[in-house]
């Protein structure tokens, strides 16, 4: 009796856990037979599309962790609550912080509380909304507090977009469809200049400029010009809440976030001349 248990045992922990269809292993035959086992269609996959699916498994296993938040709101106050989820509690607040490259509560405090502003009257699963934002702005790598402002608004300014997008394609009437394509293309173009102007500050407002010197017989000379010039970004905000014990988030009664301003200065740059012979 005591046997087959034990056996039972050994074969369990041999197992890797899944966590959806990322494989907790870096074998990838270990990794093949757990997809096995969790995709239907496997057995009528062709050897090199296993391939793929363990070669992307074992990329996202490597791909690092994402904070998460729970956000609950008070039926009869409409109050919410932020903290990070019941599980792994202290992972996740480190998280929080690393994401927006801070060690500022207020910062924190006024980060999450700009995010959950926006999305409580989605409708929505807010501390899912929520989650995903802050991947995506740990996915933006930011480096200090100023760029994790234009971050976060960039988060939100894709959401509307999306979000103004999804309305046109339901509207019923021209009007309305203009209307809100009107808007998704507004909020398009301000989160490509945020993303322009957000690239331009990670570098440090150093771009290169190519002249191309064209001489007799045909023959071209390129040079690089560095300019360097800092790209200017004015962040500010009144949005505040209060730390509750270890869970590290607070309370926002009315969950109004301020806008974030921003804007970014550049020298003109010179034209390519062409050298005469």
């Amino acid at each position: 009796m005591t046997e087959p248990k034990r056996a039972s045992r050994k074969k369990e922990a041999k197992s890797p856990p899944v966590k959806g269809y990322v494989i907790d292993s870096d074998d990838p035959v270990e990794v093949a037979k757990s997809l096995a086992s969790c995709i239907p269609e496997w057995g009528e996959l062709k050897q090199t599309q296993r391939d793929e699916l363990v070669r992307h498994s074992l990329n996202s296993r490597m791909r690092p962790a994402r904070a998460k938040v729970a956000a609950v709101t008070d039926a009869e106050t409409g109050n919410s609550t932020i903290s990070p989820p019941a599980k792994h509690q202290a992972s996740h607040a480190i998280r929080i912080y690393e994401t927006f490259a801070t060690a500022s509560e207020d910062i924190v405090f006024s980060r999450l509380s700009e995010i959950l502003s926006h999305f409580t009257k989605s409708g929505e699963d807010t501390s899912t909304k929520m989650s995903a934002a802050l991947a995506f702005i740990a996915g933006c790598n930011p480096e200090n507090e100023q760029q994790s402002a234009m971050a976060t608004q960039m988060a939100l300014v894709h959401d509307a977009a999306m979000t103004a997008l999804g309305a046109a394609k339901r509207a019923e009437y021209m009007d309305t469809y203009e209307k809100y394509s009107n808007q998704a293309n507004k909020l398009s173009r301000t989160f490509a200049m945020l993303t322009d102007s957000y690239a331009k500050l990670q570098r440090g407002g150093v771009q290169t400029v190519k002249h191309v010197n064209v001489f007799e017989g045909g023959q071209a000379v390129v040079a690089d010009t560095v300019h360097t010039g800092g790209a200017n970004v004015r962040t500010s905000n009144s949005a505040h809440a209060t730390i509750v014990g270890a869970s590290m988030l607070g309370h926002n009664p009315h969950g109004n976030g301020m806008p974030i301003s921003c804007g970014a200065e550049q020298e003109a740059l010179p034209d390519a001349r062409r050298r005469e012979g």
